[in-house]
């Protein structure tokens, strides 16, 4: 058999025709995006995007604090042998939960504001609520039942009052929200999926012996690393995006206050979030192919360790800028008490991060030679 002719660009009325950038995000749509969006694979991705935010209406829904402390009141009621109505019952649960979605800036530290004014505020605006539950649950309680209710909140104040020195609403049921927003998914879900996504686009490739295909002449492999990266990132932009959304959908269902001042910034945040972690999954991704775990060793030596260092070493943490940005909302600072300083620097440094990444990424993958064989013993 004759040997086979070697590739080369295609010619049309004697101009040589080489590939645009739009041509080459058109293959990669054809690589990538088209075998992501099979009818046989869209239910399973709509069901794992689900799954989050249906933990997050579970969680919330189980901790109703005014619904349990009604119900216990309830059945206290019943044990004195004065029981109430259901109309009675659900008429003070009403009561109850309308004055605690009263004001829900109030338990929000005020700029400038020093730790004892804000006690001294709160304690006001606790004396004024409990006022507030007891004129109205008057005239739906007979005498003998609401000399009980003021005993009953009476315990509630006090209880309050004792946890004035947290940051957060004493009463608060949006915790479990921002735990699974901020902490979970953001912090631990957003990064990981990055990873996973970005981190086998040139491995794959090595593993199944088709790199040899993608890197013909004129597509220079610097070009072709760009182009799987940044088409990549915007699927993954795209898929969190929605899961951000539904996030924000399961939170509004569960009456979370002050949404639509979050939601730009954490849309903001991970818009910046998404390049860095996706670069760094690449970058992982051509190192070894076990790049999952060497994300995991990353982010115990990097997140947890380098950056909980007091020092100007921990700008070298992501997640350290990702806090930074995130503290500019008030709810999320209340929570945390992450510093919310030096937002310039945490910008620039999600900037470079991807720079960075993306730079060791391609260069390496121009200057190593691959070969299948030793690939597939790794």
């Amino acid at each position: 058999m004759s040997e086979s002719p070697p590739i080369t660009p295609s010619r049309t009325n004697g101009a040589q025709v080489r590939p645009s950038w739009e041509g080459a995000f058109r293959g990669l749509w054809l690589l990538t995006w088209r075998s992501q969006l099979t009818l046989r694979q869209l239910p399973g991705r709509l069901a794992t995007l689900l799954v989050l935010p249906l933990l997050v209406y579970v969680t919330m829904v189980s901790t109703d604090r005014s619904g349990l402390e009604i119900k216990r009141f309830l059945r206290l009621l019943e044990h004195e042998r004065m029981p109430a109505t259901p109309q009675t019952g659900q008429a003070l649960k009403q009561i109850v939960t309308e004055e605690m979605r009263q004001d829900d800036t109030t338990w929000q530290q005020k700029p400038g504001e020093s730790a004892e004014a804000r006690t001294q505020r709160l304690r006001d605006h606790i004396a004024n609520w409990d006022s507030r539950i007891l004129s109205r649950a008057r005239g739906v309680l007979d005498d003998p039942q609401f000399v009980e209710f003021q005993r009953f909140e009476q315990r509630r104040r006090d209880n309050a009052l004792r946890q004035l020195n947290e940051v957060a609403d004493p009463w608060s049921q949006t915790e479990p929200f921002y735990y699974w927003l901020i902490i979970f998914y953001f912090l631990i879900i957003l990064p990981l999926t990055c990873v996973r996504g970005c981190g086998p686009l040139i491995r794959d490739e090595l593993q199944a012996d088709t790199l040899g295909f993608l890197i013909t002449r004129p597509l220079g492999r610097a070009r072709l690393l760009i182009l799987k990266y940044a088409s990549q990132v915007a699927w993954l932009q795209i898929v969190l995006l929605v899961e951000t959304l539904l996030l924000f959908t399961a939170g509004a269902a569960c009456r979370v206050p002050s949404l639509g001042i979050l939601l730009p910034l954490v849309l903001a945040v991970q818009m910046l979030a998404v390049p860095a972690w996706s670069a760094l999954g690449l970058l992982l991704g051509q190192l070894t192919p076990r790049y999952m775990a060497a994300a995991l060793l990353y982010g115990a030596i990097v997140e947890l360790g380098i950056g909980r260092i007091p020092t100007n070493i921990n700008v070298l943490s992501i997640v350290r800028h990702l806090q930074t940005l995130l503290a500019q909302n008030a709810a999320v600072h209340a929570f945390y008490d992450w510093p919310s300083d030096k937002m310039g620097t945490a910008i620039g440094a999600l900037i470079l991060a991807p720079v960075v990444f993306l730079g060791i990424s391609a260069f390496l993958f121009s200057m190593v030679e691959y070969h299948h064989a030793a690939e597939m013993q790794k």
